[in-house]
């Protein structure tokens, strides 16, 4: 058991360290490219033609992939509907909260791959390469996020359990 920890820790950090540094350099190359594209633009008179379509397959893959890691960390926004002394209903919240996304990132992943598959066949205007660059990060990041998730609902039904089990708690 200890084992298989381990290896979700780990893997669960390289995806992350992948996420990263794939974001990182997404905003670096799209700031860069838009600073560029804004000087050439206003003073040297030159269009930069390929620039927004760059541009936007960094900002999308950045946004995804920043997203990702947002889930891993439980950083989205989050409705607290129960004080936090009622930890059991919270745990069951947090639990159905996980089901609705796996279900999301399964149709994140399911349409985002056939989207991606007709995108191999449409070139972009501006540089002509296939649009599946563009869309390639959806269903790749629904991937992470349903790990992450899975993750979740794993530690989420622990704890479930562990409040189930505790003795005279009147709370939840």
């Amino acid at each position: 058991m200890k084992a298989i920890s381990n290896f979700v820790k780990v893997f669960s950090d390289l995806i992350e360290k992948v996420c990263e540094g794939i974001g990182t350099l997404s905003v670096a190359a799209f700031v860069v490219i838009i600073s560029l594209q804004v000087v050439c633009r206003n003073f040297l008179k030159i269009p930069m033609v390929w620039a927004n379509d760059i541009s936007v397959v960094c900002f999308v893959w950045a946004v995804f992939l920043g997203s990702a890691i947002a889930v891993r960390h439980r950083a989205h926004y989050v409705l607290a509907f129960l004080p936090d002394r009622f930890e059991k209903s919270n745990c069951l919240l947090d639990i159905i909260s996980n089901i609705a996304g796996i279900i999301f990132f399964y149709v994140m992943i399911r349409y985002g791959t056939v989207y991606t598959i007709m995108g191999m066949k449409r070139l972009s205007t501006a540089i002509n390469i296939p649009q599946a660059y563009f869309f390639m990060c959806i269903p790749l990041s629904g991937c992470f996020m349903m790990w992450y998730t899975l993750i979740h609902m794993v530690n989420d039904v622990k704890r479930m359990i562990s409040l189930f089990n505790k003795k005279g708690d009147l709370n939840g």
